[in-house]
């Protein structure tokens, strides 16, 4: 019997349904504004080789780095996710499908290197989303 490890075993897979047009939820997903807490600032460059920065602090290292690794805009992210440097490297890829006059998001994250990483994110993933849509709620529509 071959062994998996747990970046093989755990891979988070995610649907969420939102209220707003594909190219708003695109626009704010990538958006170095669309700061939902426990954040406190963004720093995205959504092209292939660009940078996505979380800050947790207000201090200048990044609390999350990751690389766009494909961008399809309006469509599809893909990009690497790893946190505070600590070397365990996740991926992330994100589908927008227009679904009636909403969006359907579907998120894949996997990668993980423990238990605790793969709840926290699985857990965080609600989280972000739920502030993504709290956020496009309070913008007028564009």
């Amino acid at each position: 019997m071959r062994k998996i490890g747990y970046a093989a075993e755990m891979q988070i897979e995610k649907s969420y349904r939102l209220p707003f047009a594909r190219q708003r939820v695109f626009t704010a997903w990538v958006s170095s504004e669309t700061v939902v807490a426990p954040a406190i600032r963004m720093f995205v460059e959504p092209w292939v080789g660009g940078a996505y920065h979380l800050f947790m602090d207000d201090t200048d290292a990044p609390s999350m780095a990751g690389t766009f690794l494909e961008v399809s805009e309006h469509q599809s992210l893909r990009y690497t996710w790893e946190w505070f440097g600590d070397g365990h490297v996740s991926e992330v890829a994100v589908q927008f499908t227009d679904d009636g006059e909403g969006t359907l998001i579907s998120l894949s994250h996997g990668g993980f290197h423990s238990v605790e990483s793969y709840q926290a994110h699985d857990l965080g993933w609600d989280s972000y989303v739920r502030g993504v849509t709290n956020i496009l709620k309070r913008q007028a529509p564009k």
